[in-house]
């Protein structure tokens, strides 16, 4: 018999068909969910591969950025280039770090990406892609294993291991026997951080290819930066 006077047993969240689920909980809509989730797992969203997120991303910018600004990220876009991912918001140095994508990268790499963004913005001014061959970068890096490096043999696994991390990273995409340059990488080493490693690299004694430290007549002085770390 049962007893009427024993407590009810509790209640199962699943029983009720009210109780809130992760869906109802969000205020995004499904697909500026999506938008979010591939801009967090990175590097960055090419609206010329994924033209179905890059657009409902313009559509829905304002409250996407109001979702990562509850992370302390910020976003950064270049409509004319097609190309946007997320970043450290700078407004707070001490806001916990979330973005840890291109962690890793030496001296080599961060060499290379220089070399890759001055092809990129010389070829952008002619309104041409930045395409590369796997030789043209190891002419463009010859000034940097004279310094790093005797080992020609050596040195040149070390470049081909470069390519293949920032083959991995998006920021180069095989196009037969060469390389596009994505276009992120010009907003991911802005000017200014430009300038800071060149620096570095000089007084270093190391000559980095076609890296001015003077800022081309194309690229706005106010052109976000990036860590290349982040």
């Amino acid at each position: 018999m049962t007893n009427p006077f024993a407590p009810a047993a509790p209640r199962d969240a699943s029983d009720d068909v009210d109780a809130p689920t992760a869906s109802s909980l969000g205020s995004l809509v499904d697909e500026s969910r999506r938008v979010l989730v591939a801009l967090l797992q990175g590097p960055f969203l090419d609206g010329r591969k994924d033209t179905v997120r890059y657009s409902q991303l313009l559509r829905d910018r304002p409250a996407i950025e109001a979702r990562l600004a509850d992370l302390f990220l910020e976003l950064v876009l270049d409509d004319d280039a097609q190309v946007a991912f997320v970043r450290q918001s700078e407004s707070d140095p001490d806001a916990p770090k979330l973005l840890r994508r291109l962690s890793g990268m030496n001296r080599l790499d961060s060499v290379l990406m220089l070399v890759l963004r001055q092809m990129l913005l010389t070829q952008s001014s002619r309104g041409q892609r930045a395409v590369v061959s796997e030789a043209e970068i190891q002419q463009a890096l010859a000034a940097y294993r004279r310094t790093a490096s005797t080992d020609e043999a050596g040195f040149a696994k070390e470049v081909r291991a470069s390519i293949t991390k920032l083959q991995r990273a998006g920021l180069l995409e095989e196009q037969g026997d060469s390389f596009e340059v994505s276009p992120v990488l010009r907003l991911m080493i802005g000017p200014d951080t430009a300038r800071e490693f060149i620096e570095l690299y000089r007084e270093a004694g190391v000559a980095i290819e076609g890296g001015s430290t003077e800022v081309p007549a194309d690229e706005d002085e106010s052109a976000p930066s990036a860590d290349a770390e982040n």
